[in-house]
This record gives C-alpha cells, sequence and structure tokens, in this order.
C-alpha cells in the first residue's frame, strides 16, 4: 500500500526531493529498517489535476526527472526551476511508481502536491 505524502513546492525554484525506500529487516519487537536495493528499477510519476484528470507533468527515469540510486534505496525528483516557473495549476495529485527488473509495479507514495506561486519574477 503506498504512503500517503503531501507536497508543497515553490514555483520557479528548482525542486530536489530525495525519498529513501526502506523495509523492515528485524522483527516487530526489534525493527531494522534498510534501504531496499533498486538495482535494476525504473521509476515513474505523473502529476495531474485530478485522478484520471489532465496531465500536468511526467517525471521518470528516462527523461531524468527521477534518479535512482539503487545501493541506498533513494529516489530523487528533480524538476527545474525553468519548469516551475512556467506552471499555472495551483494543486496537482500524484503517485509514484518503481518498477522491479520482473516487471512487478510497486506504488510506494501518493497524494498531493500545492504549487506555492511565486511573486519575484523579475530579473
Amino acid at each position: 500500500m503506498a504512503v500517503p505524502y503531501k507536497m508543497i513546492w515553490d514555483q520557479g525554484t528548482t525542486i530536489n526531493r530525495a525519498l529513501v525506500w526502506k523495509k523492515n529487516q528485524g522483527t516487530e519487537e526489534n525493527p531494522d529498517f534498510q534501504p531496499v536495493n533498486l538495482t535494476g528499477y525504473v521509476a515513474r510519476m505523473e502529476l495531474r489535476n485530478r485522478v484520471g484528470g489532465e496531465l500536468l507533468y511526467r517525471l521518470d527515469t528516462t527523461n531524468g526527472g527521477l534518479s535512482i540510486q539503487p545501493d541506498d534505496g533513494k529516489i530523487v525528483i528533480s524538476v527545474p526551476a525553468d519548469v516551475t516557473a512556467s506552471w499555472t495549476w495551483r494543486n496537482a495529485v500524484y503517485d509514484l511508481e518503481l518498477v522491479a527488473p520482473d516487471e512487478s509495479v510497486v506504488r510506494l507514495i501518493q497524494g498531493s502536491i500545492s504549487l506555492s506561486p511565486e511573486v519575484t519574477t523579475g530579473a
């Protein structure tokens, strides 16, 4: 089950958000959360105006919007400042999925993104 995660992004800024996927390798009484090895995984994420609605932006490991550091279980979300400056939407929904080498899909996180409007837009 995906973890709900609400984000606020600042318009006109570079977005660099890192997430680490960890699983309990211990017991319930003695938890030991360790990063999941993401070797061979690809990641994808879409921002939409509503579930099933208009695609506002797509990030994935092919277009560079998402990158994976496999040994650390880390997924990095990256959006350039010129892209966020051009956005006119204020709220979006999203989910972030990981596709394993065996083609199985895990939805890691999902939720909403609020875009905080930029005030300083001059050079």
